[in-house]
C-alpha cells in the first residue's frame, strides 16, 4: 500500500482493489522497485523472539537503534548456567579452561545470591557468554540495513548466524527479501 500510495496509484484504483483484487504476478516487481524508495519498506515490520544468543551478540544487535527491543533482565531473574562456547575456543584447545572460568563465575554468582547479595549486583561477575532472550521489532528497511552489515564476512560469527536466520524467517512473509538484499547491499 505504501508503494502504491507513493506512486499515486490509489487515485487510479481503490484501496480494496489493491487489498483484494490485485494480481499476484505484479507484486514482485513493485516490491523490488521499493529499494529505490525505501521509506515504503518501513511499513512492513517483523517481530522476532530471539533465544539462546550470548550477551555479546545482544549488545551488537541493540546498536541498531531503528528497532525496538525488550531483553530478558538479569536484574529481576536469577540467571541460569547457560552460555555459548565459540567454535574458535573449542578448536584452539581452550574449551576446558573457558568452561571452568565461566562455570566458576556462575558458582560465585549463586553463592552471592544465596548470601543475600541482590541479583542486580551479583550479575556483575557473569560472563558475556551467558545466554539471553530478546524480543525485537524491526521494519523491513532497517532489517535490510542490518543484514547488509551483519551478513558480511567481517561480522562476528554469532550475529552473522542470527541475522541469517532472521532473513530466512522474514523470507517466509516477503519471499523477495533476498532480491531486496542484493539490490540494497550492492548500493553500499
Amino acid at each position: 500500500m505504501a508503494a502504491k500510495t507513493s506512486q499515486g496509484k490509489l487515485s487510479q484504483d481503490t484501496l480494496s482493489y489493491y487489498l483484494r483484487d490485485y494480481p499476484e504476478k505484479d507484486v514482485c516487481g513493485w516490491i523490488l522497485e521499493s529499494v529505490n524508495f525505501p521509506s515504503v519498506l518501513e511499513h512492513i515490520s517483523f517481530t522476532f523472539l530471539i533465544e539462546g544468543i550470548s550477551r555479546v551478540t545482544s549488545h551488537q544487535l541493540v546498536r541498531h537503534r531503528i528497532a525496538s527491543y525488550t531483553q530478558e533482565s538479569q536484574r529481576y531473574i536469577e540467571v541460569k548456567c547457560e552460555y555459548i562456547v565459540p567454535e574458535s575456543v573449542r578448536t584452539s584447545g581452550f574449551e576446558e579452561r573457558f568452561r571452568e572460568v565461566v562455570e566458576n563465575s556462575f558458582k560465585l554468582y549463586a553463592e552471592m545470591v544465596k548470601a543475600g547479595v541482590p541479583i542486580e549486583d551479583a550479575r556483575y561477575i557473569l560472563s558475556q557468554a551467558v545466554t539471553t532472550k530478546i524480543l525485537m521489532t524491526v521494519n523491513l528497511r532497517e532489517l535490510l540495513h542490518i543484514a547488509c552489515l551483519r551478513l558480511s564476512e567481517k561480522a562476528q560469527w554469532e550475529i552473522r548466524e542470527l541475522v541469517r536466520r532472521m532473513v530466512e524467517e522474514a523470507s517466509k512473509v516477503v519471499p523477495e527479501i533476498n532480491d531486496l538484499l542484493r539490490a540494497s547491499c550492492s548500493e553500499k
